[in-house]
């Protein structure tokens, strides 16, 4: 355990904190950069994953900055449709300005990397915006299998507390290219 009272895995840091979470962020498309913008959610005192410690975070958040970074408390009713095709937003570790609304404007580099199966989270999986090349989205390169999850899982467990696990897969055909 960190100073900070943060739970180091390999994966990260584990704690409770104020955060940005870009699971479900709909982005920009990207510029000249290879940067997106992406609108996500900001979420306050969650269990969440994260590259930095606490204190590191809480620093940022005295500058009127956030960092995206992993949870799954908000996506209890979301499926996950798996992806292989289509440009994606990596949206964990970015740098966020947080916005009145209550949601945080994040900075994304944007791949086409499609050595490694992604997950795009969608409302229902009947949705014709479910493609993986639909739009341009934040995802998580991980499945419950994961290790990064399974740390996050684990990390949680040890502090007394559980979170909920990773949305349901879609049918194959919902994830149309």
């Amino acid at each position: 355990m960190a100073l900070d009272g943060s739970i180091v895995t390999a994966s990260g840091y584990v704690f409770k904190g104020d955060f940005a979470i870009c699971n479900q962020a709909r982005c920009e498309a990207p510029g000249p950069d290879g940067t997106a913008r992406c609108t996500c959610d900001l979420l306050s005192d969650q269990w969440t994953l994260s590259p930095i410690p606490k204190s590191s975070l809480v620093e940022l958040g005295m500058a009127n900055a956030t960092l995206s970074t992993f949870t799954t408390v908000n996506v209890t009713q979301a499926s996950a449709v798996k992806c292989e095709v289509g440009q994606w937003a990596d949206c964990y570790g970015a740098l966020c300005t947080p916005n009145a609304d209550g949601t945080a404007t994040c900075t994304c580099p944007v791949s086409d990397d499609n050595s490694v199966e992604w997950m795009k989270y969608v409302e229902t999986c009947s949705a014709e915006s479910n493609g993986c090349t639909a739009d341009l989205v934040s995802v998580a390169p991980l499945f419950a299998g994961d290790m990064s999850f399974t740390d996050f899982r684990l990390a949680v467990e040890q502090a007394g507390d559980s979170i909920p696990g990773i949305p349901q897969t879609c049918p194959a055909n919902s994830s149309a290219s």
